[in-house]
């Protein structure tokens, strides 16, 4: 009997809310890991060792960098791994970050306007995600659930900071860039003042397990975890404002710039759901063909996700 409450109580959800298909979807020439996007270009860090850059207006490809191979533990020559793309909030840099030889990370930099790549430097610090704090500053997470900022003027790593004692999952920072939130094995958040690496607050709550994905809004994060749980917390309070069980992993999260709305995967047909703050159902995005890998608003109304087969752009009021 509970079962067919809670078939019927799905079914009419579904049909309450919107199903929207797709704007747009932009296919690259081999399986997306990565992705960074401004108002002009949409850039994929590809499997095949590639960084596919394309124009956001035509969506057709206007540059290919080709990454160095890489020796794998045989000897064998396999692609470069790509763990993080950004662009210089100037437009002007493209970031990449990658595994090189013997698990070291390089650091590369791309002119988007002279095309020319640099390479900034070569670590064994296990450097696995990284996002510009400005156009001369980089903020970056280990794997030792570490954080760390690189100056590019001063070519130097001005601090290292221990957010927690597991291993780490995901960084988002705020809009402004002046604060983190650290995810990890925990299900905790970490919120690090980004340019001192000062804790300023560790939120516990309804998350239990490791943080899948993780987006930072004003006061709010939200927390997508393995245990499927989703929960939007107050980052002044400590307190969860939302709550919520998804029927699959939450590999992708995201809040709208006015906090209007947030967006999750939420089942195994890579369906994203889309809900206001008290929780009702207002849209389902359909048209992955795979698990994604990352949900982005661009504004209030259009949204663009990525899984490894596509890129997707959304809008949700015609």
């Amino acid at each position: 009997m509970k079962k067919i409450l809670l078939l019927t109580l799905t079914i009419i959800f579904a049909f309450a809310s919107q199903i929207v298909k797709p704007l747009k979807v932009i296919h690259f020439s081999s399986y997306i890991d990565k992705l960074a996007f401004n108002q002009k270009f949409i850039i994929g860090g590809l499997e095949n060792s590639t960084v596919e850059i394309k124009d956001a207006k035509t969506y057709e490809t206007i540059y290919t960098i080709k990454l160095p191979k890489i020796h794998d533990f045989m000897g064998d020559l396999q692609p470069m791994p790509v763990y993080s793309l950004d662009i210089s909030p100037n437009g002007k840099t493209l970031l990449i970050l990658t595994e090189d030889e013997e698990a070291k990370r390089d650091l590369f930099l791309f002119d988007l306007e002279t095309h020319k790549l640099t390479k900034v430097f070569t670590t064994k610090e296990t450097l696995m995600k990284a996002r510009f704090i400005n156009n001369h500053q980089i903020f970056f997470g280990l794997l030792s659930d570490e954080v760390t900022l690189y100056d590019l003027n001063q070519k130097k790593f001005l601090y290292k900071v221990q957010a927690d004692s597991y291993v780490f999952s995901t960084f988002a920072l705020n809009r402004v860039k002046t604060k983190a939130a650290i995810g990890d094995e925990s299900g905790s958040v970490k919120i690090i003042e980004v340019k001192n690496g000062k804790i300023l607050a560790k939120i516990m709550g309804f998350n239990k397990d490791k943080t899948l994905s993780l987006d930072f809004v004003k006061n709010y994060v939200i927390n997508g975890s393995s245990d499927k749980r989703v929960a939007v917390y107050d980052i002044t309070t400590k307190y969860s404002k939302i709550e919520m069980t998804a029927n699959f992993l939450p590999y992708a999260v995201a809040l709208s710039p006015k906090l209007d709305t947030f967006a999750l995967q939420y089942d195994e047909n890579n369906d994203i759901r889309v809900y206001d703050f008290n929780k009702k159902l207002l849209y389902i995005l359909r048209g992955h063909s795979m698990p994604l890998n990352g949900i982005y608003y661009i504004n209030e109304n259009k949204i663009i996700s990525f899984s490894t087969g596509e890129v997707i752009i959304w809008n949700l009021k015609e």
